[in-house]
């Protein structure tokens, strides 16, 4: 793992996994620095997990789209199985997990939150959201999986039709996150409400997330081809390629 990608950290027993690789968005080296964090907490007991960002601003922006916009339908559709195994591993981490949202989280990034158990977002000028019909694909059918344990139909449907990204206040009102929180005080807040399901017996708690969530995660890994043959043919439609190559070129301008 690069510590300049990102941050580890443990204090009373919670550990920090501190995105810190520029504006966040997701590359290769990103989610596998994320992914072996994970796995290895996991075998090391699964203790509590906090998501958060260096950023000032910015949770996660989604993924990267300056190192997708020319990439070949063989590279995509890699990428989006790495991207479905790290959310896989984070929603299925057998301890508790929480996001501390301090910044924008859009598209991938949004669902790198609802990945977690937990969630606490700034309050201010931050938007959570899913945009990925705005940009002209389909949210992935494993995430749609996950994000219906989490989120009630008419939430589901505000989310990931609208695209327009929620304020912290309309996201908790959505149940998209738990609490609401200062800009300077996320992070503490959260640590504070994981810190209380960290307190609960740790097997019992383990046993519970598994009865609960566990139909989900096996449906989840279930391998669907035509999901990823349809994401794929969504982002090679000419509208969306257009589309992919402006916010590109806006990113590296």
């Amino acid at each position: 793992m690069d510590d300049v990608i990102l941050q580890h950290e443990e204090e009373r027993g919670i550990h920090r996994l501190v995105m810190d690789h520029g504006s966040n968005a997701l590359d290769r080296p990103l989610m596998e620095a994320l992914h072996s964090a994970l796995q290895n907490l996991a075998v090391d007991g699964a203790p509590a997990v906090v998501l958060a960002s260096a950023h000032p601003t910015l949770f996660c922006p989604g993924w990267d789209l300056k190192v997708l916009a020319d990439a070949g339908r063989e590279e995509v559709g890699a990428f989006l199985d790495t991207f479905n195994a790290l959310i896989l591993e984070l929603f299925s981490y057998p301890g508790p997990t929480a996001a501390a949202i301090g910044g924008h989280s859009v598209a991938a990034g949004c669902l790198l939150a609802l990945a977690c158990d937990l969630r606490v977002m700034a309050i201010g000028q931050s938007r959570q959201g899913l945009s990925e019909l705005n940009l002209g694909v389909p949210v992935p059918g494993g995430c749609l999986r996950m994000l219906r344990s989490r989120l009630s139909s008419p939430a589901l449907e505000d989310l990931v039709f609208r695209g327009e990204g929620c304020t912290a206040e309309r996201a908790r009102e959505l149940g998209i996150v738990h609490r609401t929180a200062g800009a300077d005080e996320t992070l503490a807040v959260t640590e504070l409400e994981i810190s209380k399901l960290a307190s609960r017996p740790r097997r019992a708690f383990v046993e519970c997330k598994k009865m609960l969530l566990g139909d989900v995660w096996e449906d989840m890994r279930a391998t669907r081809p035509e999901e990823t043959a349809a994401f794929l043919d969504c982002w090679y439609e000419k509208e969306t390629r257009e589309r992919i190559a402006g916010v590109a070129s806006s990113l590296r301008s």
